[in-house]
């Protein structure tokens, strides 16, 4: 578990777990006892941490995690923290000089394990990562982040990247402070660790100098504005929603009043209480124990081969299909982006051109990885130059005719084995693959805006689908690092006819005479990342008008009361105002630099009305009620193949309210009497939207 090699007069411990570097009951106690071996070892005079393992260490085992939140009983979760603090403070005041070879990844845990080292190289791979990303996970550190890096780095920045969880690529950590050398190579990590040990450091940190009271630096600190102007960007991000981001604040500060050690007993008696929160308990079980299991495959058919792709044909150089192609490019496709114009191509590739830049100034992307991305590249309006095609992804607009007439077109230039997917929102995969004559290949990929940052991906089984096209498929999504869902097909699938009923409850207020401004503020209270108006104009309100209208015509029935039946023809057909890309929806969207802001002009379109701040409640649950209550549909009608994969969806696909754990969830997160109590409340008061199956 952890190697004791010798080079000199320095020890070598290295990390070698079986799967995966982690910190546990068990390799806690295995590293203190290595350490205990080097220090008493006269003949040692220096050490070098490192490990022989993909990654430096992952951090906490969240299983763990998990069993100390569900049992729920601080002491224990105290003693587990307390144990990982004793044993890095005593590498830290062992006398000995310990430098940290970050030969990988270095997260929470793994990082704070770097920061009782005196020293901290890294090699300069875009792919490492270091940061203390707990809060992430409704957690917060507790191996001593909270009280060593903001004497490392200042109060600051530490706050910054303690509170939003930031993961840092090697070259940016350098910058900020966070390690003080990088490498270019593996190979010259240890040679760079037994460099700087050569040379006599002092075997200490900067604050544990002072071992008697708070140093000097940080006495000032108790009324210091940087605290009341993190405490109000707090409020105004969570809205009180995230305990473990509280409670992490309230250790930093309380920690620089107190000599250093009595600090980290701080930090981890707030660790424990942050554990116990229910906040946690359903963070962790979805972003991490259920997020981890799909990105397993548990839905992938057993015994098929895995997938045969190489060459990859996304039709459509709008802004899905360029960034679906730039995803493609990064997980190593031979990729091909087909539209009618060169117009659209050229904007395609300088979309490509933009992120490759932003990532190399950013330290994620190397000048020579950039060159290879470029190359896996293709921009055509010749379908000839897709033969061969492996797996060809359509991403045109949301009208069946102009899907059917590029399917048509590209078939004949389909692999014989190859895939032919489409990137519709809503549009029944089961019709479409019907129209293409293709049925047994046909899947749904459903992928979200941004594509190059989102994480979900909806895969949409046709009712003629084949095990081996989803096989592919879900080996498609693992390569290129997305977490995919399966659903049956249904009109809008699981996604966005749930996500759908946000937008669509924000759009009822408007016409109920609510406020635009209360509308997009208490959708932010309730928990959503951004209110229901601002994610219209994202989304586009003539994409959701198309979409009504292309419902309307499938099933022959009229929608008039759809709000989108009522606000469509007025923003898409009268006013012009289709969204965010147009520059204009409900918001105003300045190129002057100018920060967004609600149209003045929508209190003229809708007369609003005075609410009472009683109705507040009633109106953010109305936000969160009809999102559960659509999804516990579409889980009744087959669509939906588990809930756990809708509650991973629900946050990483639209940001659903993720302290609940998730769209499911949310109702053990509030209690399920309570929750069928309130639902059967806003039945009554606001219509069957809000009825429980």
């Amino acid at each position: 578990m952890i190697e004791r090699l010798r080079e000199g007069p320095y020890a070598i411990l290295r990390w070698a777990m079986p799967k995966v570097n982690v910190l546990n009951a068990e390799s806690v106690a295995a590293f203190r006892e290595a350490i205990e071996s080097v220090l008493q070892d006269p003949t040692i005079e220096g050490i070098v941490i490192t490990s022989r393992n993909r990654e430096f260490l992952a951090g906490a085992d969240l299983e763990t995690v998990q069993a100390l939140v569900e049992a729920g009983d601080p002491q224990t979760i105290y003693a587990s923290s307390w144990a990982v603090q004793e044993t890095f403070l005593r590498l830290e005041r062992g006398g000995k000089p310990v430098v940290a070879a970050l030969n990988g990844s270095a997260l929470g845990g793994g990082y704070e394990l770097a920061l009782a080292c005196h020293h901290r190289i890294a090699v300069a791979d875009p792919a490492i990562e270091l940061g203390l990303p707990e809060t992430t996970l409704g957690l917060m550190p507790g191996g001593g982040g909270t009280q060593r890096l903001p004497r490392k780095i200042g109060l600051t920045a530490a706050l910054e990247l303690i509170l939003e969880g930031r993961r840092l690529r090697p070259q940016e950590a350098l910058q900020k402070g966070l390690i003080e050398a990088t490498v270019e190579t593996p190979e010259a990590l240890i040679e760079a660790a037994l460099r700087w040990l050569s040379q006599k450091p002092l075997a200490t940190n900067p604050w544990i100098k002072d071992s008697a009271g708070p140093e000097a630096l940080f006495k000032n600190l108790a009324h210091s504005p940087v605290f009341s102007a993190a405490i109000a960007r707090l409020r105004e991000k969570t809205y009180g929603h995230y305990p473990g981001l509280e409670y992490c604040l309230r250790a930093i500060y309380e920690g620089l009043h107190v000599p250093f050690e009595e600090a980290l007993r701080i930090e981890s008696r707030y660790f424990a209480k942050t554990l116990a929160t229910r906040t946690a308990r359903a963070m962790v079980k979805t972003l991490f124990l259920e997020r981890q299991r799909l990105l397993n495959l548990p839905h992938r058919p057993k015994g098929i081969p895995p997938a045969s792709i190489q060459k990859v044909a996304i039709l459509g150089g709008g802004m899905m299909g360029r960034a679906i192609a730039y995803v493609c490019a990064q997980a190593g496709y031979d990729t091909w982006v087909k539209d009618t114009t060169e117009a659209a191509l050229t904007q395609a590739q300088a979309f490509s051109e933009n992120l490759l830049e932003r990532a190399q100034k950013r330290g994620y992307l190397t000048p020579a990885r950039a060159q290879t991305l470029r190359q896996h590249l293709h921009f055509t309006i010749d379908y000839a130059d897709l033969a061969g095609a492996d797996l060809v992804i359509e991403a045109v607009f949301e009208d069946r005719a102009v899907k059917s007439q590029v399917y048509r077109e590209v078939l004949p230039y389909l692999s014989p084995k190859g895939i032919l997917a489409s990137n519709t929102s809503t549009l029944p995969i089961t019709s479409l693959a019907e129209a293409a004559g293709y049925e047994e290949r046909f899947i749904g990929l459903h992928f979200f805006s941004p594509a190059e940052r989102m994480p979900l991906l909806e895969v949409i089984l046709g009712q003629k689908t084949g095990e081996e096209t989803l096989a592919w498929a879900l080996d498609f999504a693992q390569r290129i690092g997305k977490v995919p869902i399966v659903v049956r097909d249904s009109r809008g699938f699981f996604t966005s006819r749930v996500f759908g009923m946000y937008v669509r409850e924000g759009l009822r207020m408007l016409l109920e005479g609510i406020p635009p401004a209360l509308i997009e503020n208490l959708g932010r209270q309730a928990g959503m990342p951004v209110g229901p108006l601002a994610l219209a104009d994202e989304v586009s309100i003539s994409l959701m008008y198309s979409i009504l209208r292309q419902t309307e015509r499938d099933l022959g029935v009229s929608l008039s009361e759809d709000p989108v039946a009522k606000v469509g023809p007025l923003f898409v057909e009268q006013l012009g105002r289709v969204g965010r890309k147009a520059g204009g929806g409900f918001y105003e969207y300045p190129t002057d630099g100018r920060k967004k802001y609600l149209w003045p002009r929508l209190h003229e379109l809708f007369l609003p009305r005075s609410v009472n701040p009683a109705e507040y409640a009633d109106l953010m649950d109305r936000f969160l009620y009809v999102q559960t209550a659509e999804a516990l549909r579409t889980y009744a009608e087959g669509v939906l193949l588990d809930k756990r994969d809708g509650d991973v969806g629900s946050i990483l696909g639209w940001g659903f309210a993720p302290f609940t754990g998730g769209v499911f969830h949310f109702i053990e997160w509030v209690g399920e009497s309570t929750f069928h109590a309130r639902a059967a409340q806003l039945v009554q008061r606001y219509g069957d939207r809000f009825s429980i199956v």
